[in-house]
């Protein structure tokens, strides 16, 4: 049995990566299916942790208001001491980056992976795309025009073929069909359990704690017990809900962890010390093994690997999920461009040339978090104060603000003689001067010449595709003939300015903002005695600075892209 389809794109996997994958190239144009083994949908906690690298892209694929509506900040860790009663210690774990107009998300956002994915469903609903459940992709063949995915409908014994002009694979087990290599180390001694559990005896809302500085307001702990050194649990609360996420680890974790309600009890009275605390319901039991590994290759031929199918690695730092659904955004633009005709499909090798450096940085970190929290632990965390060298403290480096791709030679930055890159540092390029190949600086409130505000974020979500802010030095700047990029619907252009200018009132493609503040100009580093252009990607990475349209060209010619 075989379903054709020309021009589709099927995703295989509907955690956040493949939802993420699908919801962005539907939100494209691109006809796209999304199956998933599970025949329902979970409702896990999993990863709670979005960085504001994640809740930018979300913003772009206009859902983050929806997250925001549900998630909370990152709770405070509270850590009580031997007797599991008092308190010790309560601190912020996780660092914000310095508040600024230009950086919406200063922090991470606290909320169940399954509620993300509820609400990435949601979204990808109104393009007429639904998860299809209970279908395993279980075989990959291809040849240079198509793909054909054949699909095991769990629960029978049937089998179809699904043809498909390009598959993402965002399952965890595809790179099996295709040969690639998983390189890294297994770290079996290092393990983590978790399950998510109900306990209605202990109340979620916070206790006055003389160790958060006032006048800061909270509403919830992330309550600690345990010495990591030995063993350590700690009950999360889950957002939106009722639930807590139990998480246990340390040398002295039980070889048999346990798998139902009486040993989870068990385990956590025996690291607690303290049995008052009945729990009523668990579910989603998982034990975790270190199995820290990378693919050699993120694609061969038409088939791409996105998350954890290309890299598995420590949850310590929670870069993982994160990383994973930036892995599809800046696949998800590239693929629309190519599958359109736009673009030549040489396009596609720059997903794994982008993304593998800041997977291999992202491994790096994760590995010295985990090096942390896992091994053995020297002096005791049970120090009242003691928050500096706490296994949990969490850099602002991780907020994933700072990741870049100033090496890639798809980038074009006409301010800078005689190099296109300024070396592979793939998280570090906070606080620098912005450049090609950094996420965008968001700009906020841009007043349209018609009255209306807008912001970047909508721009480029309304955009067909890349985004051109022009910065006129001056009235008698020329906006210049980029009507082919337009009319291909490959470029909009908003000519942002200090003040009201007269340019062509309903110019295809073209819109006027009034930034009498100068945000924009400043953010964008915009030199005032020179027209700028700064091209922004689909993915809100800046794709170029250029003086005039020719630079615009040039850019689009890296990309390859076919006129």
């Amino acid at each position: 049995m075989s379903n054709s389809s020309n021009n589709l794109v099927l995703v295989a996997g509907a955690g956040p990566t493949g939802l993420t994958m699908a919801l962005a190239l539907a939100k494209s144009g691109v006809k796209v299916r999304i199956i998933n083994e599970a025949t329902i949908e979970h409702d896990a906690a999993r990863g709670t942790a979005i960085v504001p690298r994640t809740q930018e892209l979300l913003a772009i694929l206009g859902v983050a208001k929806d997250v925001a509506a549900v998630a909370t900040g990152p709770l405070p860790m509270a850590v009580y001491g031997p007797d599991g009663k008092t308190i010790l210690k309560a601190f912020e774990w996780s660092e914000p980056a310095e508040a600024s107009p230009t950086i919406p998300f200063n922090n991470l956002a606290s909320i169940s992976q399954s509620e993300v994915e509820k609400i990435l469903r949601r979204h990808l609903k109104t393009y007429g795309c639904e998860v299809e459940l209970g279908k395993q992709l279980v075989g990959i063949t291809q040849d240079d025009n198509s793909v054909r995915a054949k699909v095991l409908l769990v629960g029978t014994s049937t089998e179809i073929d699904i043809e498909c002009e390009y598959l993402v694979a965002a399952d965890g087990r595809s790179r099996h069909f295709i040969g690639v290599s998983f390189l890294g180390e297994t770290k079996a001694a290092d393990r983590m359990w978790t399950a998510n559990v109900e306990v209605p005896s202990f109340s979620r809302e916070v206790q006055s704690c003389p160790f958060l500085p006032a006048p800061l307001i909270l509403f919830q702990y992330w309550h600690r017990w345990g010495d990591f050194a030995q063993a350590v649990t700690s009950l999360k609360p889950i957002n939106p809900g009722s639930q807590f996420q139990m998480q246990s680890l340390g040398p002295n974790l039980p070889k048999d962890v346990p798998q139902d309600l009486v040993g989870t009890q068990k385990l956590f009275n025996s690291i607690a010390k303290r049995n008052d605390l009945v729990f009523t319901t668990v579910q989603w039991i998982t034990e975790w093994k270190a199995n820290i590994r990378m693919t050699d290759k993120f694609s061969v031929g038409r088939v791409f690997l996105a998350g954890d199918v290309a890299h598995c690695h420590s949850p310590a730092g929670g870069q993982g999920t994160n990383t994973a659904m930036q892995d599809a955004f800046n696949l998800a633009w590239k693929i629309s461009l190519v599958i359109k005709g736009k673009a030549s499909s040489d396009l596609l090798k720059y997903y794994e040339a982008e993304r593998m450096p800041v997977v291999v940085e992202m491994l790096s970190l994760s590995n010295e978090l985990h090096a942390k929290a896992f091994p053995h632990i020297p002096e005791s965390t049970f120090e009242a104060g003691n928050t500096s060298t706490d296994p949990m403290m969490r850099s602002s480096k991780l907020l994933q603000l700072g990741v870049n791709y100033r090496w890639s030679s798809i980038m074009f930055d006409e301010r800078i003689t005689g190099e296109r890159s300024a070396g592979k540092n793939p998280y570090g390029t906070t606080g620098d001067k912005i450049r090609a190949g950094d996420c965008a600086p968001y700009v906020g409130e841009l007043q349209e010449e018609s009255n209306t505000d807008t912001d970047l974020y909508t721009l480029l979500r309304n955009a067909s595709s890349h985004l051109a802010l022009f910065f006129p030095a001056s009235a008698s700047s020329f906006l210049g003939k980029l009507d082919g990029l337009i009319d291909a619907e490959l470029l909009e252009v908003a000519v942002i300015s200090r003040a009201t200018m007269e340019y062509h009132p309903g110019t295809k493609g073209v819109r006027y903002f009034v930034d009498p503040q100068g945000l924009a100009a400043n953010a964008y580093d915009v030199q005032p005695d020179r027209d700028l252009y700064v091209v922004i990607r689909p993915d809100g990475v800046i794709g170029a600075y250029a003086f005039g349209t020719e630079g615009i060209q040039e850019y689009f010619s890296l990309l390859g892209i076919l006129n």
